[in-house]
């Protein structure tokens, strides 16, 4: 039976549908604006970091806000997941990291069992179940774009939130720098990090859209949603957006090639103009960044702590020091606060767990790009969600060269946001061509 037969829409594939034997009663208006309100308060809580603004002056301190925040989008993720009654999809999403889980936990027991490792270690997989609630909402409200507008309009609410805060004086101005040297002129809300990741989820989405539709204008939204990576001046942020945009030029003109075309559609002309522009402004922030950075400080400290985080994985190559041992081990054996963890989830990954718990790392996000590359797409939406999936696959990967990323829950939720939807959606399809 073809999805077109069903009348009704509830849990099913991106686009809202699902399967039904029968008739259903409808959901409440006020449950759905109570999802649809839960949904925009995980997108807020996402892009922010309110314990940034509360932590101690002493950089030697770690901040006991940060574990507070995380049980606050874990309670309001909780929730979500009771609303849309979606606790399957956590399985689901966490299948790919299972054997991952599994082998942390070995070194963990390892290390010696403490217990504050376990709670950190616990923290960094909580995003599974803020993506489990936003894969419920997304099935509910209509499918993966009123998530899209839903996390557009957080992004406003944020950007607008970081100036208010700058003219309160509770932290510096956008177009200010906070600190010599530093060279950041938006500052999000406590920290950019956070909006920088929502832009770049929010740009895989328009790439997605230029890719399925050769008459979409997509320099403008893409142009508009740099201004917040750019003015952060993150670079390792931004050269995962740069290749996400190479990436989506690159599969343009393969697939026109493809075709048999001989001359460049618009839709490619206009992805490489992106690529062109984009690999400029990243080039230019890159050089600006670096040069503001005093001689021997370029990098940011990783020309001083990779070597250190390769001499432990040398040292303790299979089990590695556990759940944040390289916090441990930088932050405290090694009294580099400044810096304070890895800078690479890949070394992060390996100092922690060892040769095997990097495999088996890099093998999680192998597997997320099979089952994504391996959907067969019903409708228009769902190919733009897989195409937006792969491409935010190819920008984390790149960013967590030499970034930490997928230890915090709010990056993890909003870079692996469209892959998410798409494991969600595929037991609905075979359901559905099932019946």
């Amino acid at each position: 039976m073809s999805a077109a037969s069903f009348p009704f829409k509830s849990v099913g594939d991106v686009s809202g549908r699902t399967v039904h034997r029968g008739r259903t009663k409808p959901m409440g208006v006020a449950r759905l604006q109570l999802i649809k309100i839960t949904t925009f308060l995980v997108f807020v809580l996402c892009m922010s970091a309110p314990e940034a603004l509360l932590a101690s002056p002493d950089p030697d301190a770690l901040n006991p806000f940060v574990g507070a925040m995380k049980l606050s989008l874990l309670g309001v993720a909780s929730f979500l997941v009771y609303l849309c009654h979606s606790s399957r999809h956590i399985g689901t999403i966490a299948s790919p990291f299972r054997t991952f889980i599994a082998w942390t936990l070995v070194c963990w027991v390892v290390s010696g069992s403490n217990i504050l490792p376990l709670r950190n270690l616990v923290s960094s997989f909580e995003g599974i179940v803020v993506l489990a609630g936003l894969c419920g909402a997304a099935h509910l409200l209509g499918g993966v774009r009123s998530l899209v507008q839903l996390l557009v309009t957080a992004l406003i609410v944020c950007t607008a939130a970081s100036v208010l805060l700058g003219v309160m004086g509770v932290q510096v101005m956008p177009g200010e720098i906070a600190t010599l040297g530093q060279l950041e002129w938006f500052h999000g809300v406590g920290t950019p990090a956070y909006m920088v990741a929502a832009c770049a989820c929010l740009i895989a989405w328009v790439l997605a859209k230029q890719l399925s539709d050769a008459k979409y204008f997509s320099v403008s939204p893409i142009l508009l949603l740099l201004l917040i990576p750019a003015l952060s001046f993150l670079r390792t942020y931004l050269i995962g957006i740069v290749a996400t945009i190479i990436t989506a030029a690159l599969i343009a003109i393969l697939r026109q090639r493809k075709r048999g075309l001989q001359h460049m559609e618009a839709g490619s002309k206009r992805l490489v103009l992106l690529a062109s522009l984009t690999l400029l402004i990243g080039a230019l922030i890159f050089v600006m960044k670096t040069g503001s950075r005093e001689e021997g400080n370029e990098l940011s400290g990783r020309q001083i702590i990779w070597p250190i985080e390769l001499a432990s994985i040398v040292q303790r190559p299979v089990f590695g020091l556990g759940p944040f041992g390289d916090v441990q081990l930088l932050f405290f054996d090694e009294q580099l606060p400044q810096v304070g963890a890895a800078h690479s989830d890949y070394l992060g990954a390996a100092v922690c767990y060892g040769i095997p718990g990097l495999l088996l790392f890099v093998g999680a996000f192998a597997v997320f790009w099979k089952k994504v590359r391996r959907w067969s797409v019903v409708a228009h939406d769902d190919r733009i969600c897989r195409d937006a999936a792969l491409l935010s696959l190819v920008g984390l990967l790149t960013t967590i060269i030499a970034e930490n990323v997928i230890r915090d829950p709010r990056t993890f939720t909003l870079h692996l946001l469209f892959p998410a939807l798409c494991l969600t959606a595929v037991p609905a399809i075979r359901r559905e061509a099932a019946a």
